[in-house]
């Protein structure tokens, strides 16, 4: 599965400079109202620069998912260590419970036979 993506990566990568070198050339007047009104721009550049701004948010986007599944995972591991201490807790009160029967136990058996 890793190779896959990675193939799957180099190739929209590799689609993105064929796109920008096919379109090299070409010029583009781009609008960005709050801070200039128009300027023109080489549509390869254009197109390269934007597929690195996708590829910048797509990285972005995962790095964050990775994160939050890293934190399910110590949630997940903190529940499971906290089971598991509680569970040996439990387990030792029964054997000292039982430690106390078997001493009960052989404490009444010594009364009834010294009687």
């Amino acid at each position: 599965m890793k190779k896959i993506i990675l193939i799957l990566g180099l190739l929209l990568l590799a689609d993105i400079f064929y796109f920008s070198f096919v379109n090299q050339g070409q010029s583009l007047v781009l609008n960005y109202k709050p801070i200039i009104s128009g300027f023109t721009v080489n549509s390869g550049i254009f197109y390269l620069i934007y597929g690195f701004y996708g590829i910048l948010c797509g990285f972005l986007l995962a790095y964050y998912k990775n994160l939050e599944f890293k934190e399910k995972i110590k949630k997940l591991s903190r529940t499971a260590e906290k089971s598991s201490i509680e569970s040996e807790e439990n387990s030792d009160k029964v054997k000292a419970l039982e430690a106390k029967i078997n001493t009960l136990e052989t404490a009444l058996k010594e009364a009834l036979n010294k009687k």
